[in-house]
Order: structure tokens, then C-alpha cells, then sequence
């Protein structure tokens, strides 16, 4: 492994490590919107040609800027309405942690488990039919394996995930507009 590759691989300084053009983040941003749209209408989105862009995008994944191309499903269609934002510590045991890591991994209800700095060693998220449900399934089992939980259950949706923003932002600090 090479000195750039473990600075990638561990988070780096927080330097961009990769360089990226002007054509790369146009992809982007257009996988970011459509990621099943076909090569052919992509390259003249962006206005190169196919092989091209078919090379660009295998490059992105290749290096990990591109992790997976996926859906975005709409959860409540299928009656999981309860979302929580649930912070927790661990005691010192080490067992006991990996009991709750083990829990993050395999409980379906959890959609993303994050260790974090600051008043919780641990964030995650959490979905459910209703609140008694993540209650039931999720925050219960979770009590014996952690020294608390503190909970807050989504009421309303402000902003949903928008990565074309963040896109933007990029192109603003790297100067690729």
C-alpha cells in the first residue's frame, strides 16, 4: 500500500487526494441524480462521448468515489413511519461492546450506526413502524448493552439528504465549476 493510499484509506489530512476534473464531477453529479442513466445519454449530458464517460465512471468506482449506484426507497409506502436519532455510551467492557456492535450490524431496523466524538460514543438511526415498535425491537434489547440511550424521535423532515448541494460545495473549494 502506498503513502497516498493509507492517508485515503484512514481519512487522510482532510486534503482532496484525489484529482478530480471538471468531467468527473459533471458525472457525478449526474449519477447523483440518475445513477441507471445509460452511458449514451450521460456522455451528452455532460457533453463528452460515451467511451469516455464509460471510462470515467469505472475509474470513479475503481478508486471509491463512486461506492454503489442504488435506489432511494421511500420507507412510509411500506408503513415505517417511526425514525429516531439515538445516542448511547458503552462501559469499558470490551464484550459488551462487541455485543453492541454485533446489534448495529444485524438488526434490520438500523439503518446507519456511527462511532462519534463528543456526548455519545455512539450515534445511530433507527426505523420502525411506530414508536412502541422501535421501542419494542430496538431500544429494549439495546438497554443491557449500553449505559443509557437518549432518544429523539423525527416529528417532521426539514430537509431531506441533498448531495447535488454538497456536489456544489465541492466544486466551489476545489475551483472545478
Amino acid at each position: 500500500m502506498t503513502k497516498r493510499d493509507a492517508e485515503n484509506a484512514s481519512g487522510g489530512s482532510g486534503q482532496n487526494h484525489l484529482k478530480l476534473d471538471k468531467l468527473d464531477l459533471d458525472i457525478l453529479e449526474a449519477l447523483l441524480d440518475n445513477a441507471r442513466i445509460p452511458f449514451r445519454k450521460l456522455a451528452r449530458q455532460v457533453s463528452s462521448d460515451e467511451k469516455t464517460v464509460a471510462r470515467r465512471v469505472t475509474r470513479l468506482a475503481e478508486r471509491g468515489v463512486v461506492r454503489r449506484f442504488t435506489v432511494d426507497i421511500d420507507y412510509s409506502k411500506f408503513g415505517l413511519n417511526a425514525i429516531a436519532y439515538v445516542g448511547t455510551r458503552t462501559t469499558v467492557d470490551a464484550a459488551v461492546r462487541e455485543e453492541l456492535f454485533r446489534f448495529f450490524r444485524t438488526q434490520p431496523r438500523i439503518l446507519r450506526a456511527e462511532a462519534t466524538i463528543g456526548g455519545y460514543e455512539y450515534m445511530f438511526q433507527a426505523i420502525d413502524r411506530d414508536i412502541l415498535s422501535l421501542r419494542e425491537n430496538v431500544l429494549t434489547p439495546l438497554e443491557p448493552l449500553t449505559a443509557g440511550l437518549s432518544t429523539s424521535i423525527v416529528s417532521k423532515t426539514i430537509r431531506p439528504p441533498n448531495n447535488q448541494l454538497l456536489m456544489r460545495l465541492i466544486r466551489e473549494t476545489t475551483g472545478k465549476r
